[in-house]
Formats: C-alpha cells, structure tokens, sequence
C-alpha cells in the first residue's frame, strides 16, 4: 500500500497495493525495479542480450519462453528492452537482479564489452533513490517497534464507486495512462494526467528523474502556458477516420512531454532542484528525444513558451554544455557514448523548432568535446558532427562556414580512411550530399551534379530519412542541368518513398512534395503543379499549425505555380501568397537574413505581375515596391554570395524585367547586361542559366529595336542550347524571333539564306525535343516505391555498376592491408 504524507504526494512503503509480480514485494526488490528504471536509456543503448543471455538460462532466470519473445525484437536495443522488462517479473526466490549483475560483470565478450558493462553495474550500484519522509513517522516508527506495538492507520470512509477519483502513479504515469480505455474523444483528456497537483492546504510534490529519483516542491502557482489549439482538436475530432486519430494521439503526446518538461524547466529556473541536477540529462528530456518522429510538433509550443520568455531549448544547451565541461574533466567517466547520442538527438530537435543557432551551438561544443579527447574512437563521431554542422549552415545558406565544416570533415575521413578497418566504418553519403547542395548554391552545377550522382549510390538504404534528403536533393541538381525526365523519375519516387516510411504528415513527406512542386514550377507548369502545391500548402498547416518557415515556402511554391500557368490573368492569388510567405518569413528572420532572399524576389516578382493588371493609378507605385523588394533581395544576396553570383544575376535580371514596364529602358537594359556578364564570369559558356540570360537580353533589345545586338546574343543560345529531350518554350521563342529577325525584307541586318538555315535547326530541334502534354500522374504517386537499390540500378545503370566495382576494390584493399599488418 502507500502511506500519505501530505496532499496528493505518495512515496513507496513496505508493500504496494498492486505489486508488479505475484507475493512479497520486498524493498530490496523494489530498489533494484527502481534501478533498472533509472538506469533504464543507459541499458537499452549499451546492452547487448546475447553477451548476458547464456549465463542467465543458466541460473534459470530466462527460460525458453522468454527467448522468444526477447527474439522478436528487431533491433539490439529492442531486445535489450523486452530483457529489463522480462527481469522484474521473476519471482524473489530467483534472485534475479544478482544474477543479472553477476552476468553484466561476466559477460561473453572481449575487454570492451566487460569495460563497458562494468560502467553500467557502477550506474546501477551508484544510483540512489531519495524518498521524503516525514522526521515525525520515522520517530514515531521506531518508538512503535522499540515498544512492540504495531499502529494502524485510521482510515475515512471509501467514498461511492461513482464518485472515486483514481489517484495518478506517480512513479509510472504511463503504465497509469495504458490502464484507461481510450477513443477519439476522451483522449484528449488525458494530457493533463501528469505528475503535478493543485494543493488546497500543503504543497504538492513531483518527483524529477535523472541521473537519481529526487521529490520536489512543485512551482508556486504554476500553471502551463501551452495548450493543443482548439481548432486543432476541433478538426480532428471532427474527422473521424484512423488517421485523424493517430495525429491527435500524437498532438497529445507531443504535448505531454513538453509539459513535463515545463515544469523541471521551471524549477531549474528557480533554483529548486538539487545541487548537480542537469535539465538534459533527465528522463523526462531522454523521453522526448527518443520519439524523433515528434520533433515537429513541438515547434508551436517552443513558440508559445518563447513569446513568454521561457526559453526551453537554451535551457536544454546550457545544461548539455554544462554536462560536457564535467565529463572534459572526467576523462574515466564511462558516459561519453551516451552524453555524445543524447547530443546528435538534441541537434535534430533545434533544428526541427527552427533554432538553427542553437543546433550550431551544441555541434560545436560536441566537436570542442572530442578534440579535446582525442582518441581513434571519436573520429567517426566527429565527422558525423562536422557533416551535421555543414548541413545546418547549408539549409541557412551559410556557405562560407558549410565549407569550413566540409574541410575538417574531409580531413577526419582521411584519416579514418587510412586505418585498415576505415573502408567500411565511413560512410560519405551525406557530407557528398551536402557537397553537392553547397556547390549548387554557388552556381557550379556540374560539379553538384558529380557529388549528387555519388552521394545517391553511397547513401544508407537503412536510413530512410538519408534516403529522402539525397533524392529530393538530386531532383533539385537535375533540375539545375535541365535533365527534365531523370528529375521527374527521381521527383516521383522521392514522394511514394517518403509518403510509405513516413505518411503525408511528416516533413519529410513535405520535403519530397516540395521537390517534386519546384520540378513542375520549373519545367512543367500546368495545373497539375497548381494541385500539388496546393496540397503542399495545406498539409504543410495541418502538420506545424503555426507560422513557420515551411509554411512560409509553401506559399512561395504556391505564388510560383499561380504564375507559371498565368493564372494572374484570372484573379491575384498569386500575389496573395506571395505576399503571405514573405510577411511569414521577415517574422520568423531576423532583417538580412540569407533565407530571406528568395521570398523577396518572389515578392519582387509578383508585383510586377500585379502592375499588368492593375489600375494606372497604382500601377507606377506597384513598381517601385517591387523595385525596392528586389534591391533587397540583391543586398543579401550580395552580403552572402558575393556581387557576382549566379544569384545576383538572377536578381539583376528581375529588375531588368521591372524596369522595362516602367518603360525605363536605359536601367532596363544596364541590368540585363550585368547579369549576362555575371553569369559569364561564374558560368560556364554552355551553362542554361547563362543561355537564359543571353535569350532574355535578346528578346528585350528586338522590343526596343536594337536587332543586331538582338542576334547576337539569340545566336549565343541557339549554337548552344543542347537538346534535353523537353520541350522548352523560350527556345522555340528564341528561334522564332531570330527567324524573324533575319527575314525581314529590306532591313540591314537581314540574312534570308541564314533564316531558313535556322527554320531546318528550329525543326530539328523541335523533333529531338517533341511538345509533349504529360502531365505528372497524381494517382502513381500513392503507390508502393520500389526498393531503393532496385530503383537505383534502374535509374543510374552506369554509377551503379562502377560503385560495386569499387566496393570489391576497397574490401581487397582492406584485407591485403589487414595481412600485411
């Protein structure tokens, strides 16, 4: 049973009204349950069943039975888990907590297997259990037993069976939790199930779980400052279906994590934990970072809290600092493993609630840590922290730092490398993928193109998240060299993948839509890329719920697909998210921001859309607000690229295209020059952009009658525009205007022979690269993807055949090393 110390606080006695196991429960029991409770992440992570499991058949603790249902688990640390739920249910006779450290004492491994177990049998003899007791019941305890008397309780009467309120396990609210029949209404009730009381007269207790079990005052007048939306409830309460259910069990749980978490937060605030209590180290923060498939969902409370001042993820970097510095000064502190992971998981966190600085922070404390321990052990850490940090300065458009961290990670590779054991222990998927996106970003296409094409045969096909990122990647690079059906192949099965590993609400999903919407703005531009950026933008709304930078470029791809079928010609929708994304994105920013630039631009473009349509009137001063929106966007984008960039050059053309229907020609014509010139100095002569440009300059001087500048510069496009297989309407402009150009009777520049010359080209051109109306199929979308090894061979024959050539050269490289050795 429980004995009450005060209101609502319940503390462990000699025996618990519902044991865990049939008979006597004694406390030794119940401290080694607490034990492994306590120590529970340490022995999942690091615990191996097969290396304890022949020495506990032996002493009779695990039987047969228990062998196969520890057998089906799927991975290491599911199986480690069935074992330490299977132990506390053996009876007090077996003895099972002693021969369950006498087997991690003696385990069936090497010197690091028993150097390891013994930290964990150190974890389980070192862990404390603190209990409040009231001085008075201990006195009174003893006086009764020295006397030989025994007290009985005094208890009031039960009340109704209606009326029973059942009091939450404050030792296990989950399993409490389990017990209650649930459905679609009632669940969202049971959120506010936790381990925190009102008190009408005496404090209430909680009782914080870390490295130890602590009971502590709650905060005074507490009160939880986030909520599931209303509206949010509302919806899916209102579905109905299965899968509304699954995302408000998950709303839930996302929620009651992070109330927990509120609270200790809030103590850690006010000094009430105890002295060497680190918020990250915790099992309330150890839980909320094992279910990464609910990073997101915290974004609108992290919000919430912070429009309150209450900082939560700098609470949680400043404790993980803090416990770094402890273990720099502990080099024999065995948790270095497990403080490291904990890192890797807090990193995915910040990065999902948009703390880029934060994740950036806590990167480079973990680098900090492993250099300041150097060892052979810590390199393959390193590098995945160096990698991680340039993908994080990467999706920030921090280009100069990205290849900072790429440099260092490059030089731990090699050094891995160069070991015997290193040709299989590296794998260089994602740091070639974030080679490629960097170099991309620089405007070498070609080169990106190279490291996409190597990081899609290198990346883990275990690894389903890897799987998304290198695929919607290489759609993005494809797209870059304009190979149109390869980005397409990609683009699609980048989507069926990603939609049956992770279901449509999960950004990942959003991720390979998004990839998949910028393919059909770019070259498809049909109402079918209306659609699915439509699609994007609200499951983007129904996923977050809040203003976030996702759904800030969800509108973008919107605003961008409006315009690509003209469908400015019908209403201004396109202005209208358009200017939703911006407006989202200059508050999510801080002003000069990289990632402003391109809402800006889309900004910039979509008022001079609006100007063709709109009153005279305005129609100057809608101008000169996309004139200020692009000079904004071209001042970042310099502070960041540099003033000759493929980026700026863009820009540059943009504000061409608004001042010339100011009718300002001379600016006009300055920027359209510029960005050519540009684009020649950073592009090569073959490069689309640049070809681009070259046909945009030429269509505008044939307007302003400057024809033989005009045909110079249609002629750079058409000798070298090369045939992709699609159908491409500004090159059949570019040939029709030429055509025209050099037909026209009696003019100085006119060449008849040379236009019919270029009439056989246009034909031979238009049959290489056929108009064909083949709209992307929504329905194949919701199909099966293939495995991705049989998509590969499928998709890249060649690089495929050449990686397996190269995996047989490494693996003989690395045993003839092995026996030269």
């Amino acid at each position: 049973m429980t004995s009450t110390l005060r209101k609502n606080t319940f503390v462990i006695s000699e025996m618990p009204a519902a044991p865990l196991v049939p008979g006597h429960v004694s406390g030794m029991d119940r401290q080694n349950l607490m034990r492994l409770k306590v120590n529970r992440i340490a022995l999942v992570q690091e615990l191996k069943v097969e290396h304890i499991l022949g020495s506990l058949i032996r002493n009779g603790i695990v039987t047969e039975q228990d062998c196969r249902r520890i057998e089906t688990g799927r991975t290491p640390q599911d199986r480690a888990r069935i074992l330490i739920d299977i132990l506390p249910t053996k009876n007090k006779e077996s003895d099972w907590y002693k021969c369950f450290r006498d087997a991690l004492l003696n385990p069936e491994g090497g010197s690091n297997v028993k150097q390891r177990y013994r930290s964990l049998v150190e974890f389980l003899d070192n862990t404390m259990i603190h209990r409040p007791t009231s001085q008075a019941g201990k006195f009174s305890e003893t006086e009764s037993r020295a006397n030989n008397k025994i007290q009985y309780p005094r208890y009031k009467a039960l009340p109704l069976i209606s009326k029973r309120q059942t009091e939450p396990n404050v030792l296990n609210l989950e399993e409490e939790a389990a017990e209650r029949p649930r459905d679609l209404l009632s669940v969202n009730n049971d959120i506010d199930k936790m381990s925190l009381w009102s008190g009408e007269s005496q404090k209430p207790m909680m009782l914080v779980k870390g490295f130890f079990h602590q009971w502590i005052p709650t905060p005074d007048n507490f009160r939880s400052l986030i909520d599931l939306p209303s509206s949010v409830r509302h919806s899916l309460e209102k579905a109905g279906t299965q899968e509304a259910y699954d995302l408000l069990r998950q709303e839930q749980t996302a929620l009651h994590y992070l109330r927990r978490l509120e609270v200790i937060s809030a103590l850690a605030r006010r000094r009430q934990l105890p002295v060497g209590f680190e918020l990250c180290m915790c099992d309330t923060v150890q839980e909320l970072l094992s279910h990464p498939e609910l990073f997101h969902l915290y974004l609108k409370y992290v919000r919430t809290l912070q429009d309150a001042d209450v900082n939560i993820a700098r609470d949680m970097t400043t404790s993980y600092a803090s416990v770094l510095d402890m273990l720099a000064a502990d080099l024999t502190s065995g948790l270095h493993r497990q403080v490291v992971d904990i890192g890797f998981k807090l990193v995915e966190l910040l990065v999902a609630v948009e703390m880029w600085s934060l994740a950036e922070e806590v990167l480079q404390n973990i680098i900090n840590f492993l250099r300041a321990n150097p060892a052979i052990e810590n390199w393959i850490d390193e590098y995945k922290a160096l990698v991680k940090l340039m993908a994080v300065r990467n999706d920030t458009y921090e280009l100069q730092a990205a290849q900072q961290s790429y440099f260092s990670a490059a030089q731990i590779a090699f050094q891995v490398q160069m070991m015997s054991f290193g040709q299989k222990v590296l794998n260089e998927g994602r740091m070639h993928q974030e080679l490629g996106a960097m170099m991309l970003e620089y405007g070498s296409i070609h080169t990106s193109f190279s490291w996409c094409k190597q990081a899609l045969q290198e990346v883990d096909p275990d690894d389903p998240e890897a799987v998304v990122e290198v695929v919607t990647h290489a759609v993005m690079t494809h797209c870059a060299c304009w190979q149109v059906k390869k980005a397409e192949t990609l683009a699609i099965f980048a989507v069926q993948f990603a939609l049956d590993r992770f279901g449509k609400h999960h950004p990942m999903y959003l991720k390979a839509l998004n990839s998949l919407c910028h393919l059909s703005n770019e070259f498809k531009q049909d109402s079918i890329g209306v659609q699915l950026a439509t699609e994007l933008l609200e499951t983007t709304e129904k996923v977050y719920n809040c203003e976030t930078l996702h759904l800030a470029t969800a509108h973008r791809t919107l605003s961008k697909a409006l315009m690509a079928v003209q469908g400015y010609r019908v209403n201004d929708d396109y202005y209208t998210h358009a200017m939703e994304a911006v407006r989202i994105a200059r508050g999510q920013l801080p002003d000069g921001h990289a990632l402003l630039h391109p809402f800006l631009a889309n900004f910039a473009m979509a008022l001079q859309w609006k100007s063709l349509h709109c009153p005279k009137e305005v129609k100057d001063s809608t101008l000169r607000w996309a004139e200020t929106e692009a000079k904004l966007a071209l001042n970042i984008i310099i502070n960041h690229y540099g003033d000759i960039s493929l980026r700026s050059a863009q820009v540059h053309t943009l504000l061409g295209q608004i001042y010339s229907k100011r009718n300002d020609m001379v600016l006009a014509e300055k920027h359209l020059v510029t960005a050519v010139e540009y684009l020649k100095l950073c592009q090569p002569s073959s490069s689309n952009y640049l070809l681009l440009a070259h046909a945009t300059l030429g269509t505008f001087l044939t307007v302003i009658g400057k024809h033989d500048k005009a045909i110079y510069h249609l002629k750079q496009v058409l000798m070298s525009v090369e045939s992709t297989g699609h159908y491409l309407r500004w090159v059949e402009v570019c040939f029709q205007t030429l055509i025209t150009l050099l037909q026209t009777e009696g003019a100085s520049f006119a060449n008849p022979e040379e236009g019919d010359r270029m009439q056989v080209m246009l034909s031979q051109w238009l049959k290489n690269n056929p108009k064909e109306d083949a709209p992307i199929d929504k329905t194949q979308l919701n199909k099966a993807p293939p495995i991705f090894q049989d998509f590969l061979e499928k998709f890249d024959t060649w690089g495929s055949a050449v990686h397996k050539i190269q995996n047989i050269k490494d693996s003989v490289k690395g045993v003839s090393l092995f026996k030269i050795k």
